[in-house]
């Protein structure tokens, strides 16, 4: 069995990054993704105009994917979230946000005193100064007033997709909120115009990508690693990259005690999620996060191409806990909120997805590693390396997935650099 070069297991967007580095680079990576189209869970559903993507997708201006899609030469069409009008929710009362309190407006119910201490908690953010490696979020914000707390752990929520103030390693979680304070860009198209635009860049590049090429195994084979398909001849790679979740990663290469290791510690971010499509919605709240609730509404049509003309596209969100199971009382509980910030929506509703206990990150940056998550190299699987948003030190989310792709592709020709320089 002829041996070739590296192997990558996974066509998120993890796996495509990694293609489409080593591509350019000269390598031709074989990229394998078992579903019938590439994407993983950065997948957009087209109904009648409106475009669902699964569950919250919001690209960071200044994060590592967003400079790995300009690297690549992915054009980036879509436009920034606005807050000039964000609402606040206490309770059933809805107030301006109070992310502004340095302007000297004090949004209620904050008094003087909390918006000042606001102020200063949000400019220790702004510099890369708050918070601890190696201590919970909640460390953090129980020495501050309850009004500020709920709004600097709301904020962490919205931009880490988590809900887990206890878990959370606090530098990580509000690394993330300053890297927020740059600006979140919706995709026109959804996120599948992305992944268009991530698998065109590899295979322009050289990638060969297969869908429907699904991997029951990968084992160890003398200096190779040999991947076993499902209705296939098995095939042998110098490296493999295994862009894939901690379960799946685990399943395949199943004498790796390292990669099982780091399944069982991973703690998975899961929501609930309310997407409706509406017809010629009337004027109302853009934005809306819960300060004392878990949750916030987003009209992701108000700033990109996602609706018909006339149309808007709602999504809400309610965050769940790390051991918190999904429940239908969430989805009431967000179409009460969209009853109090946008009241028209049943006459308008066109079409309506649920999205019940939905995973939107395979890991979190937790206290007790100091922020840290499973290396991309696999120390007991020499030639075997990781990427996905649970791997490596770098980001959160679509970022850590790009961050970790690059470190992947990285180690992935360092080997096969080493090997032809021994040959």
């Amino acid at each position: 069995m002829k041996t070739a070069e590296i192997a990558i297991v996974g066509g998120g967007v993890a796996g495509l990054v990694a293609a489409a580095t080593l591509a350019r680079q000269g390598l031709q990576p074989r990229l394998f993704e078992a579903a019938p189209e590439l994407g993983g869970r950065a997948q957009t559903r087209i109904v009648d105009g409106f475009h669902f993507n699964q569950g919250p997708h919001a690209l960071y201006v200044r994060g590592a994917f967003n400079a790995v899609l300009a690297e690549l030469g992915v054009p980036v069409s879509g436009h920034r979230l606005r807050l000039d009008g964000a609402m606040a929710t206490w309770g059933d009362v809805a107030h301006p946000l109070p992310t502004r309190p340095a302007a000297g407006r004090v949004a209620a119910p904050l008094n003087p005193a909390e918006g000042a201490r606001l102020a200063e908690v949000l400019a220790q953010i702004g510099e890369g100064a708050a918070g601890d490696r190696g201590a919970p979020l909640r460390a953090f914000t129980e020495g501050l007033p309850g009004k500020v707390r709920m709004v600097i752990e709301a904020l962490v929520r919205v931009s880490s997709y988590s809900h887990a103030p206890d878990e959370i390693d606090a530098k990580a979680a509000l690394d993330q909120v300053r890297l927020s304070f740059g600006g979140v860009l919706y995709v026109d198209g959804g996120w599948r115009a992305l992944i268009a635009g991530l698998a065109q860049a590899a295979t322009s590049a050289g990638a060969v990508l297969r869908s429907e090429h699904r991997v029951l195994a990968i084992r160890r084979e003398h200096h190779a690693w040999r991947l076993e398909f499902a209705g296939q001849a098995p095939q042998a790679f110098d490296a493999v990259i295994l862009a894939a979740s901690p379960t799946a990663a685990r399943d395949l290469v199943a004498d790796s005690r390292d990669i099982a290791t780091a399944a069982q510690a991973a703690r998975p971010l899961r929501m609930m999620g309310l997407d409706l499509g509406l017809a010629n919605p009337e004027p109302g709240a853009e934005f809306a996060l819960g300060m004392d609730a878990p949750t916030y509404l987003s009209l992701h049509s108000a700033v990109a191409e996602l609706a018909p003309p006339g149309g808007g596209l709602l999504h809400l969100g309610r965050y769940l806990a790390p051991d918190e199971a999904p429940d239908p009382v969430h989805l009431r509980e967000l179409e009460r909120l969209a009853d109090r910030l946008r009241p028209d929506w049943r006459e308008a509703l066109v079409h309506k997805q649920r999205l019940v206990g939905i995973q939107v990150a395979h890991d979190l940056p937790g206290w007790r590693t100091e922020g840290r998550r499973t290396p991309v190299i696999v120390a007991d699987a020499p030639g075997l390396f990781l990427a996905g948003d649970w791997v490596g030190d770098a980001g959160m989310l679509s970022d850590a997935a790009a961050a970790s792709a690059i470190g992947a592709a990285r180690e992935a020709s360092a080997l096969l650099a080493g090997r032809a320089a021994e040959t």
